[in-house]
């Protein structure tokens, strides 16, 4: 298959689930049923190539809960590829590929894609994602989903990534804890003003701790189990909220502050 501005992996085409005869294949796809909703639908035929070197023809209409989505469509050795946008759905779906008079090849389909376009709902606050995508850059291993907006869709935020409610849509907590990451902290978590809490424990980070002196409203940090070196950062101690520091099984130096030794309520590894 060629021409077609979406194109799935080839190993698509490696597999196919076919009629047994020249007679309509009828199947539910996808296997789980679907909210209403409007969507945009592609499925992807190939010719085999028993059926090539035997001749041929292999031409069928393809409908969507009987309702038709392409008439005789003609599957040519280089393939095919259909496609419909905002397709009304709801519940079960059932496709069937019907032989059209005189196609001497039963029907067969290699895969399909279904997708759901979901509004935005708004964005986060544009400080906070230029911050996140510089923390991105400097970490390796991200989560596959970090792209896009970190918070929106809302239910829909970037793994690991905890965001306020409202229209001020704001970061307010990281828990990226035993997710594989290495590289550094980019010093640019400072400007993430909102975050409560930042959970990093158990990875493979490394270089300095950055000054967090700028999160005023910070209560929790774990920073254990990593490879961050150079001097016991000085900076936390002057952090008012703050009430977890886990920071054991790294490779810093020097001494711990006294203001964090004597501060009140503090647990501090």
């Amino acid at each position: 298959v060629s021409g077609f501005w979406n194109l799935p992996p080839s190993r698509i085409f490696n597999t196919d689930l076919r009629a047994t005869q020249v007679q309509p294949l009828e199947f539910t796809w996808p296997p789980m049923p679907l909210k209403n909703s409007v969507y945009y639908i592609a499925l992807y035929f190939a010719h085999d190539s028993d059926s090539l070197d035997g001749g041929g023809s292999r031409v069928f209409d393809v409908s969507v809960n009987g309702v038709t989505y392409y008439k005789e469509l003609s599957v040519a050795p280089a393939g095919a590829v259909i496609f419909a946008s905002r397709w009304p759905l709801e519940g079960q779906t059932t496709l069937k590929l019907s032989p059209r008079s005189g196609s001497t090849l039963a029907p067969l389909i290699n895969g399909g894609e279904m997708f759901e376009l979901i509004a935005l709902g708004g964005r986060t606050l544009v400080r906070d994602a230029t911050a996140l995508n510089a923390i991105k850059r400097s970490f390796e291993n991200v989560p596959v989903d970090w792209s896009g907006d970190p918070c929106m869709p809302k239910n829909y935020s970037w793994t690991g990534v905890t965001c306020s409610e409202g229209p001020r849509i704001r970061i307010v907590a990281l828990n990226l804890t035993n997710m594989g990451l290495s590289g550094s902290l980019a010093p640019e978590v400072a400007r993430l003003t909102a975050l409560s809490s930042i959970w990093l424990g158990n990875n493979s980070l490394s270089g300095s701790i950055p000054d967090f002196g700028s999160l005023k409203l910070l209560e929790s940090v774990h920073l254990e189990d990593n490879r961050f070196s150079g001097p016991f950062p000085s900076f936390f101690g002057g952090m008012p909220r703050l009430r977890e520091l886990f920071l054991q099984n790294n490779n810093l130096t020097g001494q711990v502050p006294s203001n964090l030794l004597q501060k009140p309520g503090l647990e501090l590894r």
